[in-house]
């Protein structure tokens, strides 16, 4: 077992939150938070992996190739490997991502 404090992740590149494969030491699965301020917007790209996406709190849209939907706290969104959608906040919004790379994906 290995207990990790969150924030102690910054990733600047992504600017969020990450425990992945150098944390854990599997390539398997990694877990993700991130903070968007109203008013902001943020790209969410899969890059071949499963991902879920689970709205903390706040409110926001999310924009995709085929149109735009509301997204509200305590909504989860469940993203393919080469889906790729906008998330903008409405309110300050703060979101976990799990994701897990597909069978036969990269490793």
């Amino acid at each position: 077992m290995k207990l990790f404090a969150i924030r102690d992740f910054f990733k600047t590149e992504y600017q969020e939150y990450i425990i992945g494969s150098s944390e854990i030491g599997k390539h398997t699965v990694y877990l993700v938070f991130g903070e968007v301020k109203k008013g902001n917007s943020r790209p969410l790209v899969p890059n071949g992996h499963d991902e879920i996406l689970f709205l903390i709190s706040g409110d926001g849209t999310l924009e995709a190739a085929d149109g735009k939907v509301p997204l509200a706290a305590e909504q989860a969104l469940s993203m393919d490997p080469d889906e790729r959608f906008t998330l903008t906040a409405l309110t300050d919004c703060r979101y976990v991502i799990a994701g897990a790379h597909p069978a036969g994906g990269h490793g």
